[in-house]
């Protein structure tokens, strides 16, 4: 028979459950689990708390993504206090917690954003030209998949707002725009190749080149990044007949058109 803890656990887990409204087995198992807390005699400190860090502990296990601020919002306990408790659980119970798909936050995101089906598989497969390059490590795969929709959506022209994606997976925008600029930065040619798939391997070798050489030129000193990849992308396409615009190539770096064009113009010096 349930102890009076045990049931104001559970009343705080039906709570969230009624407010996030996700699959009813979600919350079964996270019965199962306070069920298993009370067994081991883990003290609770907060009812609220324990739901929390349950719920999410089983939509972990259950491979069902949800942010923790979500539950936060749907509960009395703070994301620190939840995550807190989530870890005191998880060691007590000797559990391994996975974090969310970054794949499944992509192909959920999409659905809801009603984006078609060649934005989904592009979406997906920079996402795991990203994962194969090791952009995804200590970084929250919400941020990171926020960071892939971006790039996506932005190459594609759809009318999704750098808000509107930073708003759909709970990020700041300057988050969102920084893992941008780490996904690209570290893609590289490889993300060349997935945006222009007719380009042939000479094209690819040469956006390797002309990065590898901004890394010691002087004139590359100081100047950002991003501007350097989206200027060495155009004079490849350029060199190639690569259909591509300078606009397109803005869109998708966050970088002015003018400093697009000059830094494409830098690398007609060592590569004329």
């Amino acid at each position: 028979m349930p102890t009076e803890p045990q049931n104001a656990v559970l009343e705080h887990l039906t709570s969230i459950q009624q407010s996030l409204i996700l699959d009813e087995n979600i919350q079964q198992y996270a019965e199962l689990l306070i069920s298993e807390v009370m067994t081991q005699e883990l003290q609770i400190r907060s009812p609220a708390r324990t739901a929390a860090a349950c719920f999410l502990i089983a939509c972990r296990l259950r491979e069902t993504p949800v942010r923790v601020t979500r539950i936060a919002d749907a509960s009395d306990a703070t994301k620190s206090e939840i995550l807190n408790e989530k870890k005191r659980i998880s060691d007590t119970l000797e559990l391994g917690i996975p974090n969310d798909d970054p794949t499944v936050i992509l192909e959920e995101a999409c659905e809801d954003l009603s984006l078609s089906d060649d934005i989904q598989t592009r979406a997906q497969q920079i996402a795991d030209l990203g994962a194969e390059a090791g952009v995804t490590s200590g970084v929250s795969p919400y941020t990171y998949a926020a960071a892939v929709l971006y790039i996506t959506s932005s190459a594609a022209d759809t009318d999704l707002s750098q808000t509107d994606i930073a708003d759909k997976f709970d990020v700041s925008t300057a988050t969102l725009r920084d893992r941008r600029d780490d996904l690209l930065d570290t893609t590289g040619s490889h993300l060349f190749k997935l945006q222009y798939p007719t380009a042939p391997p000479e094209a690819i070798s040469l956006v390797d080149d002309l990065l590898h050489h901004a890394q010691t030129a002087k004139w590359a000193q100081g100047k950002r990044h991003m501007g350097i990849l989206a200027g060495a992308w155009l004079y490849t396409a350029n060199k190639y007949q690569i259909e591509t615009s300078v606009s397109e190539l803005a869109a998708l770096t966050g970088v002015s058109e003018s400093t697009i064009r000059a830094r494409s113009k830098d690398f007609d010096h060592p590569f004329s």
